[in-house]
């Protein structure tokens, strides 16, 4: 019976050990005025016995890729807490030479931001949205860019590490050193212009070929390139292609519109340009019509003069 009593009192002791400091620790918090729901673990304290303030931030999709003409944009959640009051936080962002960046707020429309306020006792982050673009007139070359956002107030810091990748952009255009789209040509006779074939995206084109195909000029024309494939157009690169238009004999006086297309090889880019084309009559059957304009002035004077001496 002795035995039974004392392994009573042996367990009591034990969970009476266990339980102790919770109970000095709810006391001394309910002492200093701290209340918590049931279930909730309380704040951890600092050395003064302030709760101690954390600056916490996250991005569910850190790492962004898209080709060199769209915008990144990150959605991150900043995350104040264990103040007892609200503090403003500086935003930043450090990133790449050739991109700019802006900072808005995470949801709807909004301008763009340099600071958020914050309040430490809330209990949910904040969401702001960092877009980042390249200059238009500074394409980067595909690859990987880091990103880093920054926010602080004071001494109280935190940062979070983001990645653009760069992809590989394919594109053409064609047009003409000085800007215009049409020409002359006399039917019947050969006439060039120059277009400009312009490698406008951020990866290497081979094998362009540039040419009016049947269907893009009128029935009866011929119209050549010269050079009719380009073996190597590097990005951002222009070179010039001479375009020589001849118009069917009897193609009668008017505009017409050809079309000049370039394609590489590998088909992942396209450029066209169209051509207004205004034919002209040759020039012999414009002396033709001015000698018959000549013989019937001739005629009718000889007329009048035989009829007028009568």
């Amino acid at each position: 019976m002795l035995a039974k009593v004392m392994r009573l009192i042996i367990v009591a002791l034990f969970i009476l050990s266990l339980v102790s400091p919770l109970f000095i620790y709810t006391g001394s918090a309910l002492a200093a005025g701290i209340t918590t729901r049931p279930g909730a673990l309380l704040p951890l304290m600092g050395a003064d016995g302030q709760s101690a303030e954390k600056l916490e931030m996250s991005c569910q999709y850190p790492v962004l890729s898209s080709n060199a003409a769209l915008t990144y944009s990150y959605s991150i959640n900043i995350n104040y807490t264990g103040g007892s009051g609200s503090k403003v936080f500086d935003l930043k962002a450090v990133v790449p030479e050739g991109f700019g960046y802006a900072i808005t707020p995470g949801y709807g429309e909004g301008q763009e931001i340099a600071a958020i306020r914050m309040d430490g006792s809330r209990g949910y982050p904040e969401t702001v949205k960092l877009l980042v673009r390249p200059y238009a007139w500074k394409i980067p070359v595909p690859g990987e860019y880091p990103i880093i956002f920054e926010a602080a107030s004071g001494d109280l810091k935190s940062d979070i590490e983001l990645k653009a990748i760069v992809t590989a952009s394919y594109d053409l255009k064609l047009t003409t050193p000085d800007g215009r789209l049409n020409a002359e040509a006399t039917a019947g006779q050969e006439s060039s212009f120059t277009i400009v074939v312009a490698n406008s995206g951020t990866a290497d084109l081979e094998k362009v070929e540039v040419g009016c195909p049947a269907g893009n000029r009128p029935s009866g024309w011929t119209v050549t390139c010269k050079p009719e494939k380009l073996d190597m157009l590097k990005a951002q690169e222009t070179k010039e292609v001479q375009v020589t238009v001849k118009p069917a004999e009897k193609t009668i006086a008017g505009d017409y519109v050809i079309t000049i297309q370039a394609e590489p090889e590998s088909k992942n880019a396209f450029a066209s340009l169209q051509i207004r084309t205004t034919v002209l009559t040759p020039t012999i059957w414009g002396w033709v019509g001015v000698g018959i304009v000549i013989l019937v002035v001739v005629a009718l004077a000889v007329i009048f003069i035989r009829f007028g001496r009568r």
